[in-house]
This record gives C-alpha cells, structure tokens and sequence, in this order.
C-alpha cells in the first residue's frame, strides 16, 4: 500500500509517496504557475502524481487515495476549495477536476492543518497530543490539533492565523484587510520589503546586486 499526498502552493506544487509506513520514498514538484486558469494546474498537480509514480514503478491501482493540502478554506465532504486569496480560487471544483486525470477518490483539507497533522503524526509534535504548527511560504498558515484530531473550528478556520491583524491599518493584505501577518512575515511580504528598501536606498549594496 502507498499513499500520495500533494501540496499546492502559491508558487510550488509539490507531490510525495509514503510507503505503508508513512516513509517518503519519492517527491518532486513543479511551478504552479499561479495566473493559469484553475484546470490546467490542476492538471499539472495530476500529471505530477503519475510521473512520480511511474519513475518508482508504480500505478495508480497500487494508491487506495489523494490527498490534496491547499491554501484556503475547503468544503471537505465535496472536495470543493471554496476560496483561497493566495491561489485566487473561488468554489474551485478540486476532487472534481482531479478525477478526470487520477480516476481515485480525492481528499482536500486546507495545507497547514494537512501539516500540523503530519507533525503530529510522525513529526516535531509526535509524542503530545494538542499542538499548533505555523507554516511559512507564500503565505503563513496555521494548524491546530487537539486530542490528535484537527481542529477546524465552527467554520473550518480556526488555524487561519495568518490573517490575524497585527498593524491596525498597516500593509494591504490579499485577504483584502490590511495589517494581517502574512502581510508582514510571509515569502511575499519579504521580497516585496525588499525590493522596497532597495528602491529607498540607490546606494545599498543590494540595490546593486538586483
């Protein structure tokens, strides 16, 4: 028995294949091309999976499922990512469209509670049972498990604490409220401070290196 979980990032999809005992014996990724229309990398989170798979010699009969972890708030029984600022996916049909190329049932779960699960499974937080994991990358998650179980909150938000506001009126934020922390802490929120700052200052040492 193996197991395919994908990440789907702002920037990166990246894909992985555990064996029966939760072991990654293969990964890869590739641009997620994030202006495309929502198909065609969904496509790509597809094809990804099968070119893994084949250069390990598998199939798709030898995976019972997919696991999809994404930015945003999903419709878990549905398999439908219903918004995602980041991606600029709104009621995003993911089981759907993944199923037209991978023909297995699909799981979706936003991408920092699909973390702080696998933490608390085989990672930092495997030995406690309540824990919080933060992730950072093109934006900033959170998950949080209790009793080893995610915790998801009345509306399936409850670890969304990058867009908690630190800055009242502060930095616009793509969730379109201004001061979040991932307006301030995230991949994106760096570069753009630091393309700012060497803008301000012509005769930084960085200002000449880009």
């Amino acid at each position: 028995m193996h197991y395919v979980g994908i990440d789907l990032g702002g920037t990166n999809i990246a894909a992985g294949i555990l064996d029966e005992n939760l072991k990654l014996i293969k990964k890869g990724s590739t641009p997620t091309n994030v202006d495309r229309h929502y198909t065609e990398i969904i496509k790509d989170m597809a094809l990804l999976v099968l070119r893994l798979l084949d250069e390990i010699g598998l199939t798709v009969q030898d995976v019972p499922y997919i696991g999809i972890g994404s930015p945003g708030v999903c419709n878990r029984e549905k398999g439908i990512l219903l918004y995602s600022c980041n991606l600029k996916f709104d009621n995003v049909p993911m089981r759907e469209e993944m199923q037209k190329t991978i023909p297995l049932p699909v799981y979706l779960e936003n991408d920092a509670n699909c973390a702080a699960l696998a933490e608390g499974l085989v990672g930092a937080a495997r030995d406690v049972e309540d824990s919080i994991t933060i992730t950072l990358g093109t934006g900033i998650g959170g998950g949080i498990i209790l009793g080893g179980q995610i915790f998801t909150g009345f509306n399936g938000m409850a670890g969304e604490i990058g867009h908690t506001v630190i800055v009242q009126g502060g930095e616009k934020c793509t969730c379109g409220r201004d001061g979040c922390w991932e307006a301030y802490a995230s991949a994106t929120a760096l570069i753009r401070q630091t393309r700012r700052a060497a803008q301000e200052d012509p005769s930084s040492v960085i200002h000449r290196l880009v």
